[in-house]
C-alpha cells in the first residue's frame, strides 16, 4: 500500500481530517474504548469513521490499537512553507 499524502487527507470530510490528525497526535495509538471516553461522538460513527480512513489508507488498526499513517509529504511542506517566506 502506498503511503498516503497530504492530497488523500484533504479530500476527506472534516470529521475524518480531525480524527486523523487526533490520532497522529498518539505514535502509540488509540483504542475505540478511549476514544469513546475522550471524545463526544456515538459509537458508531466512531467507528465508521476509523473504518472509513483505513480504507483511504490513513490510519490502521494494530490489536485493537488505531494509529494514523504518517502522511508522506508532510515534513517537507513544513520546510518549503519556511523556504516560502519572504527574506526581512
Amino acid at each position: 500500500m502506498p503511503t498516503p499524502n497530504a492530497a488523500t487527507l484533504n479530500v476527506q470530510p472534516r470529521q475524518r481530517r480531525s480524527m486523523y490528525e487526533w490520532l497522529a497526535e498518539a505514535p502509540e495509538g488509540r483504542s475505540v474504548k478511549t476514544l469513546l471516553g475522550e471524545l463526544s461522538i456515538p459509537e458508531p460513527e466512531l467507528r465508521e469513521t476509523l473504518r472509513k480512513l483505513e480504507a483511504a489508507g490513513l490510519a490502521k488498526r494494530v490489536k485493537g490499537t488505531w494509529v494514523a499513517i504518517p502522511l508522506e509529504d508532510a515534513e517537507p511542506r513544513a520546510v518549503e512553507a519556511l523556504d516560502a517566506q519572504p527574506a526581512s
